[in-house]
């Protein structure tokens, strides 16, 4: 069975959407600023103001909605949105020292679209070029 747990937040946040903790504020999650900061799990409900609680998968399959083509099998980030996207690693010396930050596999069928939503298997990580 998936854990899930609640957090605060401090805005609006939709379902199906990457989030990370808010950076200084303790047990409430955020959209990922970027792809490098750290990602928890996906947010099962949408919530409508900042009063409330809103359940996150953090681990297990979840489903997520995406922004941009990902195959099955390869890693997933997301964008400020908390939408899916696929993780790119160059393979430069100037890129190795950045990290990118992922939510997990896609282990669903492909997302071929903008609004596409696919199954995600919640391993979240941090990648670096190769």
């Amino acid at each position: 069975m998936p854990n899930v747990e609640s957090f605060k937040v401090l805005t609006t946040l939709a379902a199906q959407r990457v989030v990370s903790i808010a950076s200084g504020t303790a047990h409430t999650v955020v959209y990922p600023e970027d792809k490098y900061r750290s990602m928890v799990g996906i947010t099962l409900n949408t919530v409508l103001d900042t009063v409330c609680s809103i359940p996150v998968q953090t681990d297990g399959k979840a489903y997520l909605y995406f922004n941009d083509t990902v195959t099955a099998g390869q890693l997933v980030s997301a964008d400020a949105s908390g939408r899916g996207v696929p993780v790119t690693l160059s393979s430069t010396t100037t890129s190795m020292t950045f990290a990118v930050a992922y939510i997990g596999t896609l282990i669903g069928s492909k997302a071929d679209a903008t609004g596409t939503i696919a199954e995600v298997l919640i391993q979240p990580g941090i990648a670096r070029g190769v």
